[in-house]
């Protein structure tokens, strides 16, 4: 399995209240927007506007944890 935001417990979705129903997502560890949620995480550095690199506190969703015990 990947480690990428989308299978990240701390990620949620933050709806734009537009008519096409668009969702921006978030962090809720760091408090900051995240793009490119399928992107491998331990290959790619996330810094905020400053230049300040932020630490990742990946936690795999509870669902695939489920899942991964069926199989």
């Amino acid at each position: 399995m990947v480690k990428c935001c989308n299978n990240c417990a701390n990620i949620i979705p933050y709806s734009k209240n537009n008519s096409y129903g668009d969702a921006d997502y978030l962090c809720i560890k760091t408090g900051y927007f995240v793009t490119g949620r399928d992107k491998d995480i331990t290959k790619i550095k996330r810094c905020t506007p400053g230049g300040k690199e932020l630490t990742c506190e990946w936690k795999q969703k509870e669902k695939d944890k489920n899942e991964k015990q069926k199989i």
